[in-house]
């Protein structure tokens, strides 16, 4: 459940600076803004999406803006990581509907800034920072609950939480690259993909030079994990290609897709809320990094070695005398 999110990805994609305008009483028709049917999951498209629709009809009028609902979000998901620090299973239940809570808000930034077309790179990043800083302050809080009441040394609650919270980093950095590649290469259309490397706009404010900052490097680390896939992205682009190449690429990565949901943040959320009130508040954090990094490894494999199945194609080869200049994927979950 985290940064990475800086993502992602985030999923919520908004404005600094939308509440300038007032917008229109009456929001679209379609208000359950999803990022794409292909790439959600059955929980967002049955509970979260729908939920944070109603959230979004109601701020719809207002100047309320997407960066708010985020920072509402924010510290609902920070009082929730705090309840994992207490023994009490009846704190952690009420942890993890707050939990719950946060993320409703988290969906309706998304919706949000999608349907009054107020996305920006400033978004992306303030929302990925404000999912990497909930889990970040339900890692201290767990590292504490590990030291005070269950017996562990602070060195390892330390060093294990260290690992599990990198480990969901990477893993939520890799789910929401699939997805956006996804919704790029095999749809063309819906995906926050962007291989323009992130610059920090002229005359930005504090926050929006650290927030973009983060998400550069959240970006740079996606690029990384997927060279073939960023590769491809740019061939398909030089190539200007068709349905077909789109129709390639889906029938090869669509299957990949249901891998991402056993890596999202519902299932963390899930996990959590079981383990930690059923007295195990370790349980997320072996999770995290023992099944789960198995599954991330085996996810990015399968990601690029079906993308470079495409590249290498003759329709789609990269001239070697033409190299294209490094990628920076821009994605949120």
């Amino acid at each position: 459940m985290t940064c990475e999110t800086l993502r992602a990805a985030p999923d919520s994609v908004h404005t600094a600076s939308d509440a300038a305008a007032r917008p229109s009483d009456r929001p679209p028709t379609d208000t359950l803004a999803t990022k794409g049917d292909e790439v959600e999951e059955w929980l967002d498209l049955h509970f979260f999406r729908p939920v944070g629709a109603r959230i979004t009809r109601a701020l719809y009028p207002t100047r309320v803006t997407p960066d708010q609902v985020t920072l509402i979000s924010l510290v609902i998901g920070l009082v929730a990581g705090h309840m994992f620090l207490y023994t009490s299973p009846w704190l952690n239940a009420v942890g993890f509907a707050l939990f719950i809570v946060s993320d409703l808000f988290d969906s309706a930034d998304g919706q949000l800034a999608r349907l009054r077309g107020t996305s920006t790179r400033f978004g992306r990043a303030l929302d990925g920072s404000s999912d990497a800083l909930r889990f970040v302050n339900l890692g201290i809080s767990l590292i504490i609950r590990l030291a005070l009441h269950s017996g562990w040394s602070w060195i390892a609650a330390v060093l294990v939480v260290g690992i599990a919270t990198f480990s969901h980093s990477t893993q939520s950095a890799a789910v929401d690259f699939v997805r956006h590649a996804y919704l790029a290469l095999g749809n063309g259309k819906g995906s926050e993909l962007d291989v323009d490397k992130v610059e920090i706009p002229a005359g930005a404010t504090w926050i929006q030079r650290i927030t973009t900052a983060i998400y550069r490097a959240y970006a740079k680390r996606q690029a990384h994990m997927f060279p073939q896939t960023v590769a491809l992205v740019r061939a398909m682009g030089d190539h200007q290609s068709g349905p077909a190449a789109m129709s390639a690429y889906r029938a090869r990565v669509a299957p990949l897709l249901s891998w991402c949901a056993w890596l999202g943040q519902n299932i963390r959320f899930i996990i959590l809320g079981v383990t930690a009130v059923a007295g195990w508040p370790a349980g997320l954090l072996w999770v995290t990094i023992l099944p789960m990094n198995a599954l991330l490894i085996a996810l990015v494999a399968a990601q690029e070695r079906r993308a470079g199945e495409l590249l290498r194609s003759e329709r789609l080869a990269v001239s070697p005398s033409q190299p294209s200049p490094p990628a920076v994927p821009i994605g949120g979950d």
